[in-house]
């Protein structure tokens, strides 16, 4: 598992050259305008960082420490950042994110790989302040039925090799369920079905 996570680390950032050609603008548009105390969740290599303003006090949080390790070589001089070395769903966070603590929480292409994404929105919910904003930029189940079958059939093979991505996920749906809300959500095909948008919670 430990060679694995070494070997995902290393052709990452290859393997998603082109669809970050793609993202690049969506990411900069969601992430730079934030300030304040942000989590970034599955912060992976650090795509984001250059475009965090040195306004935000980040934490940066990925289970691959191989991941962290290329992050830490794109984060630039005057941005503030705490890696963990954790999973959004391990419990020693509990001590170091206080309840009620962050501005924004970021997830990006994130959720589809988390194992339990139930138990990952509820720690957003407690994380984040009341007035708090939830960054998502996520691939999710496609709308076509042709490419939704497809995706279901795939999905079985495609998820181990890809440290738990799954395609069919309904991530859109789960946020709306676990009690987010977006009005300005954004979906767009760009190879697959995504979604983006900032999120807020349910009063």
């Amino acid at each position: 598992m430990k060679l694995y996570k070494k070997l995902f680390a290393l052709v990452y950032d290859p393997f998603m050259k082109k669809t970050e050609r793609g993202l690049y603008k969506k990411r900069k548009a969601l992430i730079q305008p934030l300030q304040g105390k942000v989590l970034e969740v599955g912060s992976g290599t650090g795509i984001n960082y250059q475009f965090y303003s040195d306004d935000v006090n980040l934490y940066a949080l990925d289970p691959n420490a191989s991941m962290l390790k290329r992050a830490m070589k794109k984060a630039r001089p005057g941005l503030s950042i705490k890696y963990l070395n954790n999973g959004i769903c391990d419990n020693n966070l509990e001590p170091i994110i206080e309840k009620h603590s962050l501005d924004t929480i970021v997830s990006t292409l994130v959720l589809c790989s988390v194992s339990n994404p139930e138990l990952a929105i509820e720690r957003f919910k407690h994380w984040l302040k009341p007035e708090g904003k939830l960054i998502i930029l996520e691939h999710i189940h496609a709308d076509n039925p042709v490419n939704k079958k497809l995706q279901d059939l795939i999905n079985p093979v495609w998820r181990p090799i890809s440290d738990g991505c799954n395609l069919n996920r309904n991530t859109d749906q789960l946020l709306e369920e676990g009690g987010f809300y977006s009005e300005n959500a954004e979906y767009f095909v760009q190879s697959l079905r995504w979604v983006m948008g900032i999120y807020q919670l349910r009063s």
